[in-house]
């Protein structure tokens, strides 16, 4: 069997699909394994000895005639086809694509043949976006920024491959001792985007508040493009205890340095997947718009200390965090510690971030619905229910030669009404979200499979709602038969 997986994102999105690689070479032992990536973040596949090869994707000869002055489109489709045409002749028997971008969706499209499974995005004929598996259709319901998914991408990557990963499935490459360091601390200075990043003022008082209450030394690591940050730090660290790493190491020379130290300390970036590897305890510094629970850290003894922006976070909190994970002492309350299973981590949410996430468990992993006495959410789902049956009234209509012309309209605004109550009432939106998908994976197809498809997802709507409703209905007649002589 001849595997492709796309992995397009970036580097730390690449470390996390390390263990679905390993995953897929110990299931399937024969197995020829190939990726296709990004030139700029194929280092991050070295060392990945179950990889047999990897493809670059051309981006620059692609885009390079479009970005001209002149644009010259036709010579970037033609870049492109012949890439497609050259990597099709692989002839993939399946096709794993981890990237979930309309991009990867048309190339996962342009490589598929007759026979070829597919897992992930790809096309439908018409060009409309294909969800072909419930993971794929999981991740674009419920996983992103603001939504309460609490699912790792690692497991999510591991499902879609349909894998249970084992502990050897996460490990490190074979280290190549080009780094030797005394440190016990590394701190990772930058990150992959800006908004993720700790200032240079906030690292220096981290540090100088770790000194004070340890004799611990310390390693700077980061990219080249930061060396500047680095150089603005060390003017204000006790030079004598920190060594300075940024932009000297390659990716395998972070993975030996990381090896070597008992702690990593940084914001969500590519050493924190690293770390997960080498399964050094990190403490990843949360800032702003991340969702660790989807991109965190995930060797044993971690941490995760997020907050809304810089000025939150505490470098005495920090630093005495710092010390306590590398003295194995406990850690206080607001620290997310790692945990083994899924959810990856412990941590004290809202109480509708909860529901909503069990919610989330009740549709996809057949839990119990969770019950609430919120208004906003009852309302919600009478009103949903109302126009759930009109819609399926209409829809039943067309199943018997009703006028679509006629029918359609209402559908339509049907379905804005849905959207419409969704965005008032955030509760009962990862509901609205399966729905929709669910709506979108129907594709193209004749007229009669379509409308008992869309009935069957309706009546599938229909069950929840009543559910609701009964339980309800059931908690209002217990107090009166309890009140009756």
């Amino acid at each position: 069997m001849k595997i492709l997986i796309l992995q397009l994102a970036r580097l730390g999105d690449v470390y996390m699909t390390w263990p679905t690689v390993r995953g897929l070479k110990r299931t399937f032992p024969d197995a020829e394994i190939h990726v296709l990536t990004r030139p700029r973040f194929a280092a991050a596949w070295d060392g990945l000895q179950e990889i047999d090869q990897t493809h670059l994707l051309p981006t620059h000869q692609i885009l390079g005639p479009v970005m001209k002055p002149e644009m010259d489109v036709k010579a970037g489709f033609e870049e492109i086809s012949q890439f497609v045409d050259q990597l099709k002749s692989e002839h993939f028997d399946w096709i794993l694509n981890l990237t979930f971008s309309p991009f990867s969706s048309f190339l996962t499209h342009a490589l598929t043949e007759t026979n070829t499974k597919i897992t992930g995005y790809t096309r439908f004929r018409d060009g409309f976006l294909c969800i072909p598996d419930d993971m794929s259709a999981y991740f674009y319901a419920q996983v992103g920024l603001g939504r309460p998914n609490r699912f790792h991408l690692i497991e999510i990557f591991a499902t879609l491959a349909g894998l249970d990963l084992i502990e050897s499935d996460w490990a490190p490459p074979a280290l190549q001792n080009q780094i030797k360091t005394d440190a016990q601390v590394a701190i990772h200075i930058g990150a992959s985007e800006a908004h993720k990043q700790i200032s240079p003022a906030k690292w220096t008082t981290i540090i100088n508040q770790f000194f004070k209450i340890s004799d611990a030394k310390m390693a700077l690591i980061g990219a080249p493009g930061e060396k500047a940050l680095a150089e603005t730090i060390l003017a204000a660290v006790p030079n004598d205890r920190v060594e300075n790493f940024v932009g000297k190491t390659t990716l395998m020379g972070t993975f030996d340095l990381l090896s070597q130290v008992d702690l990593l300390v940084g914001p969500d970036s590519a050493p924190l997947h690293m770390a997960s590897l080498t399964k050094t305890p990190t403490i990843n510094l949360s800032v702003g718009g991340v969702s660790f629970w989807e991109t965190g850290p995930r060797a044993p003894g971690s941490f995760v200390l997020k907050v809304s922006e810089e000025t939150e976070l505490s470098s005495e909190k920090v630093s005495q965090g710092m010390r306590k994970v590398l003295a194995g002492e406990k850690l206080e309350l607001g620290w997310i510690p790692v945990q083994k299973g899924a959810p990856s981590y412990w941590a004290l949410n809202s109480k509708e971030s909860d529901f909503q996430w069990k919610l989330i468990q009740a549709i996809y992993q057949e839990t119990d619905f969770p019950g609430t006495e919120d208004t906003l959410f009852r309302d919600a789902v009478i009103k949903l229910e109302d126009i759930n049956h009109l819609m399926l009234d209409q829809i039943a209509a067309l199943k018997n030669g009703g006028n679509f012309e006629k029918l359609a309209p209402i559908i339509e605004s049907g379905e804005e009404i849905i959207q419409a109550i969704s965005n008032l009432v955030p509760s009962i939106s990862p509901l609205v979200r399966w729905y929709q998908t669910e709506k979108i994976r129907l594709g193209p197809d004749q007229r009669e499979i379509l409308i008992d498809r869309s009935l069957h997802i309706h009546g599938l709507l229909d069950q929840v709602l009543k559910l609701y409703q009964q339980s309800w209905a059931q908690a209002a007649v217990e107090p009166a038969k309890q009140e009756a002589p």
